[in-house]
């Protein structure tokens, strides 16, 4: 009686694709994470050794040395500046605003501006500064 034979047959996965695949996805978090926001404004920002970057967020307040506020590169006075806040607010899920202000500018005016976004409900507020440079 013959038995049959079972020819052994070599199975070869192609990763090839695969490859491919993350290959284009390391390609496209690298690009995609080096894009940082610059400020058209120029300030000194004060110097915190525990300082973190913070790039995503819609709703930053800058102040610059001359006590100019800034909502998003636009200049409002401040009396409307909060509502203009709450309109940008409304359609975000996180109510967190950015408060950059140069380090010249009077701590009065940062604690009033943290003062009536508080007043409207708006408690995340980040506080921007820099990393100091290794001496």
């Amino acid at each position: 009686m013959k038995l049959l034979e079972k020819s052994s047959k070599k199975f070869a996965l192609n990763i090839t694709p695969l490859i491919d695949v993350l290959f284009i996805l390391i390609i496209f978090f690298t690009v995609s994470s080096t894009f940082l926001e610059q400020p058209g404004i120029e300030l000194k920002l004060p110097e915190a050794a525990s300082s973190q970057s913070y790039t995503t967020q819609k709703v930053i307040i800058y102040i610059d040395e001359n006590e100019n506020v800034f909502l998003n590169n636009t200049i409002v006075p401040i009396d409307t500046l909060i509502a203009r806040v709450e309109r940008i607010l409304v359609a975000q899920t996180d109510k967190s605003v950015v408060l950059r202000a140069d380090q010249k500018v009077s701590h009065g005016l940062v604690i009033e501006i943290m003062d009536l976004l508080r007043k409207k409900g708006i408690y995340k507020i980040v506080i921007s500064t820099e990393k100091p440079l290794r001496r």
